[in-house]
């Protein structure tokens, strides 16, 4: 299998990039393809970064082809890792969705429109870039719905394990919990579908009853707006610091969402949890391994009626998309999701 990652000069791009080699994921006979744009600054770049990679990994770096023109791409696993990113500044107003939005959705069709056109017609593209629900719903309409996937169901689903897990004391893979909804703001978690390694039901619901602090899924929305814009004051103000001790004072799901706020904005950016969280879906993808995972994809009433791209559950497999799931939720988890699912289509609705 051969893989490129376009944007592979970016902050992602890189990390990304090298753990597919220092991981191994790719024999030496195999190739990585670094894809740059001819008109920007990884013209140059993309060339340093092929050097730098095969001078320090000689012994088990894989075929590298730099690439600056989409329609030269030719893969079998593609990453889209490029585009615009919400400035990590605490001195500057954040790019908002639609700022993105309309920076972004040029690339990805150009990319998308290329793919489609000189691809050999089942390339799995794994779609990184913000706004993810507009990157699926574009790649998707121009390669095919079991072709794209999106991951930032996937990257929230980790973070949520991970923080339940941390309060639970147990290590994340004992947990299992999904996130579905946008990416972000609207992301919908599902605490009815939580299960640990160990835990009986009568354990598990009275574990979890104490860790979300007497608060229902309704109170989600209001609770993380109210999380933002509290964390948001202290990061304007400097006070990094500050705002990481108050993200412990809120539950596991606005935790999930928040930290990686501030973390960006700290100006560390969440560019190795990104990059992590990625390569676990590349190995799973490269091994060939059927696994249940949730990320955003076009579904078209498969699941709880939604027609559109948002995060859901899903198989994913070695031809991308298997099966789509709709997994039983309780009614507060379904209004929300409904909800997410009708704004996010409307958002990306004036870009596709």
């Amino acid at each position: 299998m051969n893989i490129a990652v376009i944007g592979a000069c970016g902050d992602v791009g890189r990390q990304i990039v090298q753990h597919i080699v220092v991981e191994r994921v790719l024999t030496c006979d195999q190739r990585l393809v670094l894809a740059g744009n001819s008109i920007g600054a990884s013209a140059r770049s993309i060339h340093g970064l092929a050097a730098d990679l095969t001078d320090a990994y000689t012994e088990i770096c894989p075929e590298i082809e730099i690439v600056l023109d989409p329609a030269e791409i030719r893969a079998d696993l593609i990453i889209i890792a490029a585009g615009r990113t919400a400035e990590p500044s605490p001195e500057r107003t954040p790019m908002s969705r639609d700022d993105l939005a309309l920076a972004n959705a040029p690339i990805f069709k150009r990319y998308a429109s290329a793919i489609a056109e000189h691809g050999h017609g089942h390339e799995i593209v794994l779609c990184v870039s913000n706004p993810v629900e507009l990157a699926v719903a574009i790649f998707a309409q121009r390669l095919g719905r079991q072709r794209v996937i999106g991951m930032g169901a996937f990257l929230d689903s980790l973070r949520f394990r991970k923080e339940i897990a941390t309060e639970l004391g147990v290590p994340r893979q004992a947990v299992h919990a999904f996130v579905v909804g946008e990416h972000g703001s609207l992301s919908v978690p599902l605490w009815s579908g939580v299960h640990v390694y160990g835990y009986d039901e009568v354990r598990l619901r009275s574990e979890l009853a104490r860790i979300r602090g007497g608060r229902s899924t309704a109170d989600f929305p209001d609770l993380l707006v109210e999380a933002q814009l509290h964390l948001g004051t202290l990061i304007h103000r400097g006070d990094v610091r500050g705002a990481y001790a108050a993200v412990e004072g809120y539950p596991p799901d606005v935790r999930a969402v928040v930290r990686p706020f501030v973390t960006h904005y700290s100006g560390a950016k969440t560019v190795i949890g990104t990059g992590h969280a990625t390569m676990e879906l590349i190995r799973t993808i490269t091994q060939g391994v059927d696994a249940l995972v949730s990320g955003q994809v076009a579904i078209d009433g498969e699941a709880y009626g939604i027609r559109g791209t948002i995060g859901i559950p899903f198989v994913i497999g070695n031809r991308g998309v298997d099966r789509i799931f709709e997994l039983p939720i309780d009614a507060e988890e379904r209004d929300l999701l409904l909800d997410s699912a009708a704004r996010v289509q409307e958002k990306i609705a004036p870009y596709v």
